[in-house]
Order: C-alpha cells, then structure tokens, then sequence
C-alpha cells in the first residue's frame, strides 16, 4: 500500500503535571467570618435606607468586628500554616 491514504498518528499524550494544589478552605473561611458583619451592613443597606446609622441595630453590626477580626486572623493563620506545612511535606 501507498501511503496517500492512511491517517497521521495521534498526538502524544501531554505530559502529567501532578497534583492539583488545593488552598486550605480555612483561610477563605477566616477571612470571610472576620469581616462578616461589615458584609452583613453593607447586603442590609441595600434593603433598609438608614442601614448604616448606628443607632440601629444593623448599623451597630460592624461594631461586632471587634470579636470577629481577631477570631477570623486566628483561623485565616491556622488555615495559611497548614496549607504552607503540607506543600513543604508534599516536596520532600
């Protein structure tokens, strides 16, 4: 047989690039419960005209971030450790 009619060969396969890194979900979620009351103010202005006035009860949420800030940096550091100990382990 000529080779006029026969096909090309696939292309080689591409090469395997490993795991796919994952980011540990408690950095996200430190960052999120630490500003969540501003969130909260912010998603609530839209629906109440005076949401942000501080002699409401949503207007004094923010004021909750004194206890959610801290509480959030704690998670958000145990999350980033975590995630920075199991990529060092993964590489030895």
């Amino acid at each position: 047989m000529s080779g006029k009619n026969t096909f090309p060969s696939p292309p080689p396969p591409p090469p395997h690039l490993g795991p796919k890194e994952r980011r540990s979900p408690l950095v996200l979620g430190g960052v999120i419960f630490g500003f969540s009351p501003l969130l909260f103010s912010l998603v609530a202005s839209i629906f109440v005209d005076d949401a942000l006035n501080e002699s409401t009860a949503i207007g004094s949420t923010p004021l909750l971030m004194i206890f959610t800030l801290p509480i959030g940096l704690v998670i958000f550091i145990v999350g980033f450790t975590n995630g920075a100990r199991n990529k060092a382990n993964r590489n030895r």
